[in-house]
């Protein structure tokens, strides 16, 4: 195995290279991103986690709505 040492600013642009690769070929390497940017990067790079819990707003009243008409049988 080899060692190479980076200063901060060359991780940096190492970052932004393997962002711009991942933004460019998609999902088909971003596994290898995410895996490349974790080992160079001093803070642990981990995948998003994506809430798939949805969110309702409340209901809220119309203020000068026109009410609804009822219908007579």
């Amino acid at each position: 195995m080899k060692t190479i040492e980076f200063s901060e600013n060359e991780i940096n642009v190492l970052l932004q290279l393997i962002d711009i690769a991942v933004k460019t070929g998609g999902l088909n390497v971003a596994q290898a991103g995410v895996t490349l940017a974790a080992k160079v990067s001093s803070d642990e790079v981990s995948p998003p986690q994506v809430d798939s819990s949805p969110i309702f707003a409340e209901p809220a009243e119309l203020v000068n709505a026109p009410e609804e008409e009822e219908e007579e049988s």
